[in-house]
């Protein structure tokens, strides 16, 4: 504890943060080191230090996304005291994990663009116009947008301490209709003109059929409507199933979701009977020689998943388009797999695999 604080004190003077989160680790956790006291003491100096629980063993990095994320609203206001002030077209954006999620970088840009193009304003978080402004003007927004399961608990913080409602997604939009019915249910609920969304949306459906048009020969005349087991993040898996079905016409025969909630109230059975529209056989496992066990038996000739998955396609002599963390032989600074701009991206990623 005596470190932490000589660590803090030394690291506001070297570095000129606009913000300072102290996460403890699992060494500290276990032997009950009194973060909080250190940085009360550091609040009571001026600085603008706050603490979140961290430790590991508590669960992975999707509990650890959800979990700072909530402590850092929780604990705001004790170094902020500024006014809350209602911006009525501002909205939170949470579900999409910074890394984890492999194209979080472009897909919170493309989701940022398609809400300026119905005039509404983003907080995003995370990304290069991410930052701890964003999180101090979190409190002002009028709404929060939640796209995975993962973002319930930061927004529920924020509905609690600001009154600032929610509006949940199971996944990230892909495609024009997804984008169309996800701006749709925000302009409503922040009950707002929905004549600048319309006409943003017309623009992009000329731009994602000019594109689509010069892929219909090439894709039928190829037989590219695999048979796909698809190995993801529970929203990610149900992003790529809908859009593969819709647009591509392919059957998934299997999703393997790997993501769970720690201490989950929902039995597994029941993950599955919410799952069964997107794909012929739900498994949940984070297993990797489970996770190969299950596609060994799997009759598909296409995989979307990690790189973890190219062992398997080798085996069965087909292709792996990696949209699962981890990726190891691929370079993804901001390319997007949400909305117009991911379809057509997405669109190039699986016909050059599929080939």
């Amino acid at each position: 504890v005596f470190c932490l604080r000589e660590q803090i004190k030394n690291t506001v003077k070297v570095i000129d943060g606009k913000l300072y989160v102290v996460l403890n680790s699992c060494p500290s956790a276990m032997v009950g080191d009194d973060v909080d006291a250190m940085v009360r003491e550091s609040q009571e100096q001026g600085e603008r230090v706050i603490d979140g629980l961290s430790a590991g063993f508590h669960g992975d990095v999707h509990y650890g996304y959800s979990q700072i994320l909530t402590e850092v609203f929780q604990n705001l206001p004790k170094v902020d005291k500024s006014e809350v002030k209602k911006e009525k077209n501002l909205v939170n954006l949470f579900g999409i994990l910074p890394q984890k999620d492999l194209f979080f970088k472009g897909d919170l840009e493309e989701l940022t663009r398609i809400l300026n193009g119905a005039g509404i304003k983003v907080n995003q978080f995370f990304g290069y116009k991410g930052g701890s402004e964003q999180l101090e003007n979190a409190k002002n927004a009028s709404l929060n947008i939640v796209l995975s399961k993962w973002g319930q608990s930061p927004a529920q913080k924020l509905e609690e301490l600001y009154s600032i409602p929610s509006l949940s997604f199971d996944s990230l939009p892909l495609g024009f209709d997804e984008t169309a019915d996800f701006l749709k249910a925000i302009t409503e609920k922040l009950d707002i003109d929905p004549s600048e969304a319309q006409n943003f949306l017309h623009q992009e459906a000329e731009r994602l059929d000019y594109y689509f048009s010069t892929i219909r020969e090439l894709f039928y005349q190829n037989h590219l409507n695999k048979q796909i087991d698809i190995i993801a993040d529970e929203a990610n898996a149900i992003r790529y199933s809908k859009f593969l079905r819709k647009y591509f016409k392919t059957e998934v025969k299997t999703i393997i979701i790997t993501d769970f909630v720690p201490n989950d109230d929902h039995p597994e059975n029941e993950k599955k009977e919410n799952l069964k529209e997107y794909a012929e056989k739900i498994y949940i496992a984070q297993d990797q020689s489970e996770i190969e066990k299950i596609l060994s038996f799997s009759e598909s000739n296409f995989i979307l998943g990690s790189s973890l998955e190219d062992k398997t396609a080798s085996k069965k002599n087909i292709p792996n388009l990696v949209v699962s963390y981890p990726s190891y032989k691929n370079l993804i600074l901001n390319k997007t797999h949400a909305g117009i701009t991911g379809a057509i991206q997405f669109a190039e990623d699986y016909i050059k695999a599929a080939l």
